[in-house]
């Protein structure tokens, strides 16, 4: 009996060192077994982290290339208005996109960053960043030369400006002319007054008659028009009269004028073809006495 116990014994106690044994071998297994499941974790997050990081930048760069064909549009659209508020629309739009690329390359250094720091190489994420600063590099070109472009229309538009103000200038200059012109064509002259008053102020002489009877009344050559008021002969077509006595002296077609009355006074004397008038005559002298 006692022969029998002792290898029984010596298998017992190899069975429980094998158990330990595997049982150390299972826990190593499991604790590699998480490790990797963490590294492919921490992997995982790496990459999706990326790869948003990526989409981002990349829609930046698309918002970027539609800015700059709308700037580049407006700036060479042929006989288009490069008006004030186009101009403070692209100098938004430029702005928009400055503040883009630069997002963009604040990413950038974060996504060089990130590889730097993470023990994972992801080459192909490198060479996809690489690419993006490439495309960067190109997008400050073509902005470069929108703003060359910029420059050239804005001296264009200012050469313009120069150009219309001076037409305007011109034209305002020719149109006063024209309308001193036209003015001084429709300017007309009349008085309405007694006869010894117009005869001190030399405005009209009496001659002809017999031993001072029957003179008649006539204007001065060189009369004086500050005695008369002025007027545009298109504007007045009645002339206030306010008298018992109405005596025109100045030569006018009789056809064109009436001497209008009321309770057996002159009331007015009322212009009824102006051109035709003052055709003869540019004053119109009328005594009330």
């Amino acid at each position: 009996m006692k022969i029998l116990l002792v290898p029984i014994l010596a298998t017992v106690i190899l069975l429980s060192s094998c158990n330990q044994e595997a049982e150390m071998q299972q826990k190593k297994l499991s604790y590699k077994l998480d490790s990797l499941t963490m590294v492919a974790s921490s992997k995982d997050s790496t990459i999706n982290d990326l790869l948003f990081s990526f989409n981002d930048i990349k829609q930046n760069l698309d918002s970027v290339a539609l800015m700059q064909n709308i700037i580049s549009t407006e700036v060479e659209t042929p006989g288009g208005k490069f008006v004030s508020n186009t101009k403070n629309r692209i100098n938004s739009q430029i702005a928009s996109i400055n503040n883009l690329l630069n997002q963009n390359k604040a990413k950038i250094a974060e996504l060089n960053r990130k590889l730097k720091n993470n023990s994972l190489k992801i080459n192909e994420f490198q060479k996809m960043i690489a690419s993006l600063n490439e495309d960067i590099a190109s997008k400050n070109t073509e902005l470069q030369t929108l703003n060359e472009k910029l420059n050239s229309a804005n001296a264009q538009m200012a050469q313009l400006q120069t150009s219309i103000d001076t037409l305007s200038n011109t034209s305002a200059s020719q149109s006063k002319i024209i309308a001193d012109q036209i003015a001084s064509i429709h300017t007309a002259y009349y008085l309405v007054g007694k006869s010894k008053e117009m005869e001190q102020k030399k405005i009209i002489n009496k001659t002809g008659g017999v031993l001072g009877m029957g003179k008649t009344p006539k204007l001065n050559a060189d009369v004086d028009k500050n005695n008369f008021t002025r007027i545009d002969y298109t504007l007045v077509l009645n002339i206030p009269i306010n008298s018992k006595k109405a005596k025109v002296i100045t030569t006018h077609p009789s056809d064109s004028y009436m001497l209008e009355q009321e309770n057996g006074e002159y009331t007015n004397l009322r212009i009824i073809q102006p051109d035709k008038f003052w055709s003869t005559s540019k004053y119109l002298a009328v005594l009330n006495d």
